[in-house]
């Protein structure tokens, strides 16, 4: 079985960027990829705002973070 370099992110905290077609400015997201499934395309992401899937086509890059504390 083939491993992509994809999953190694799974269960760490990332930022991504993503880029739909047809739109002018790119969209930044952080939260923590829960699953990937490469054969129907989609990535499952926790953000603070829930739980979220994102198309893989979409994605323009992802940069492994450590998550930073937020100060009220």
């Amino acid at each position: 079985m083939k491993t992509s370099v994809m999953d190694k992110l799974i269960g760490k905290y990332c930022k991504i960027v993503t880029k739909e077609p047809g739109e002018e400015s790119a969209h930044v997201l952080f939260g923590t990829i829960t699953d990937i499934d490469h054969d129907s395309g989609f990535v499952a992401i926790e953000t603070n705002k829930g739980l979220g899937c994102i198309n893989i086509n979409i994605i323009k890059a992802i940069k492994p973070r450590k998550k930073e504390e937020i100060i009220h």
